[in-house]
């Protein structure tokens, strides 16, 4: 089975698996690609997903705390 027809076999079996088969792949998904490099921290070091997952969530919980600056206050710090 070819590559085509075994992603036309998934998209038709992803309507039919149950909750714990989704879970299971979902986690199988999560785990194969968790270590890939996605980005790149501001020193030039890889960052793996799971890395940037949780310097997003980091973020975003900084922002709902209000702990961030403007960019003009950010530009004036820069001077």
């Amino acid at each position: 089975m070819g590559i085509l027809e075994l992603r036309k076999k998934w998209m038709k079996s992803i309507k039919t698996v149950d909750d714990r088969f989704l879970l299971m792949v979902d986690a199988l998904y999560e785990g194969y690609f968790k270590n890939e490099v996605v980005a790149y921290h501001p020193n030039g070091q890889p960052m793996t997903r799971q890395e940037y997952k949780m310097a997003l969530d980091t973020a975003e919980a900084q922002i709902e705390k209000g702990d961030f600056i403007s960019a003009d206050d950010f530009e004036r710090e820069e001077d």
